[in-house]
This record gives structure tokens, C-alpha cells and sequence, in this order.
């Protein structure tokens, strides 16, 4: 039997502040440290980890390194993979939500938020938001790095992830944490869970409450369930699902 467990990271400054985020590299705010010690303390429960992934945004690495801290993790065990930052949010990311629903009006926010293949304004190639973003990786080839995605779009960039990196490594009996965003973290359950797009479209996760996978040997799912640590976090995941 392997474990895969993915959290999303804790509580960000921009997400306090109601801004679309994407790719846009906010920290953890002091809630969202509280909750990465929280889910920290709740992983310490099942032991260790063979391989911890984060993605390669400053809100999913500060998370991981908490939790790793709590934990006693070496940092052989540590990974980042740009494939699994959040979807980009292209000439939103940064913008106040309020804003943008001025401008373009709470229909079309909406279907860019909710809708599996809706897919915001690009940022365009002279805006200093993109050349910030290349500056931050120049090991990825700029014609690789999105300007923006759709829910489509990210998951399908999570997918080599889980079949080159995750399930391998659960096949070979490791057990594997994920630290990252939503929308990997939806890519991910897609692969396991075979989730429609409607279903993809419809999925959340609350900040920093840990989903939990079991897998026998042929990677089918034994268990399946988040692990709660008290009513904060059962609270956080019933406004996440509603």
C-alpha cells in the first residue's frame, strides 16, 4: 500500500485581499501559516514521506516547508515543479475581483472562474506582469510559460506530473505529499478519480485541509477522505463545497 496526500497551501495575503492570483507569487499571510502548523500537526499522525512536492510559487513551497519543519523531513525529500503552479489568470492575476467584475461584469467573471474551459484575457506580450514572470523562470522556455488558462488548461499541465513523477513513485510503495493550488490539485484527482468536466468544474478545496489517498498495489483506491482536524477546518471545507 502507498499513501498520496494533496494540500492546498494556506491562507495568501492577495487571497485576503480578494485578488485573482494565478501565477502571481504571493506569500502566505499569518492565517495561512496557523493552517499550514495545523495540517503539519495532522500529517505528523501518519508518519513520513518517501517525496513532497510543491509547485514553484512562494505560497505552496512556504507551506511545504512548515509542514516538512513539523514533520522532521530531510530536504532529499523536497521537490518543486513549475508544472504544478496554480492556473494562470492572465490580465487578472493581481487585479481586485470587485474590479474585474466591473469591468467585465459578474457573468463573464464567472465563467472564467467556473467554467472548466472558460479562459480569461491573456496577458499581453509588452505587459510587465509577463516579463516579472519570465524573470522568476528563466529555466522555462517563455514560449512553454502560459499567459493565461483555462481549469482545462491546468489540469491538463498537472497530468505528467502524476503519470512521470506521482504514480510511479506510489507504485514503487512511496508514500507522496503534494503541496500546491487548486487547480493542480483538480488535475491530479481527475487522474485518480476519472472526474468529468462538469465534475472538474465544480471541484474545491479549502486551504491547507489534507486529502488523503490510499492505493493497493495496481494503484486502485482503498481510502479516500480529507482529514479534519477540528470544526475550523470542517467549516473551511463545507464553504468550499457549497
Amino acid at each position: 500500500m502507498a499513501t498520496l496526500v494533496l494540500i492546498r497551501h494556506g491562507r495568501t495575503v492577495w487571497g485576503e485581499e480578494n485578488r485573482f492570483t494565478g501565477w502571481g507569487d504571493t506569500a502566505i499571510d499569518d492565517v495561512g501559516v496557523k493552517e499550514a502548523k495545523a495540517a503539519a500537526s495532522l500529517l505528523k499522525k501518519l508518519g513520513s514521506f518517501d517525496l513532497c512536492l510543491s509547485s514553484r510559487l512562494k505560497r505552496s513551497q512556504q507551506t511545504l516547508e512548515i509542514i516538512a519543519e513539523t514533520i522532521g523531513l530531510g530536504s532529499g525529500a523536497l521537490a518543486s515543479d513549475w508544472r504544478l503552479n496554480e492556473r494562470h489568470y492572465g490580465a487578472l492575476q493581481g487585479e481586485l475581483r470587485d474590479d474585474m467584475a466591473k469591468r467585465y461584469g459578474d457573468a463573464q467573471i464567472a465563467e472564467w472562474r467556473r467554467s472548466f474551459h472558460g479562459k480569461p484575457p491573456a496577458l499581453p506580450e509588452d505587459d510587465p506582469r509577463l516579463a516579472e514572470q519570465f524573470e522568476r523562470f528563466p529555466e522555462i522556455d517563455p514560449a512553454l510559460q502560459p499567459r493565461t488558462e483555462s481549469m482545462a488548461d491546468g489540469a491538463a499541465r498537472t497530468r505528467p506530473v502524476w503519470t512521470e513523477i506521482i504514480a510511479p513513485a506510489l507504485k514503487a510503495g512511496k508514500d507522496v505529499l503534494v503541496v500546491a493550488h487548486t487547480s493542480p490539485i483538480r488535475g491530479i484527482v481527475r487522474e485518480i478519480e476519472g472526474l468529468t468536466d462538469e465534475q472538474c468544474g465544480s471541484f474545491r478545496v479549502a486551504t491547507a485541509v489534507p486529502k488523503r489517498y490510499v492505493f493497493d498495489d495496481d494503484l486502485a483506491v482503498i481510502d479516500n477522505r480529507y482529514l479534519l482536524g477540528g470544526v475550523g477546518d470542517r467549516i473551511r471545507l463545507l464553504k468550499k463545497q457549497a
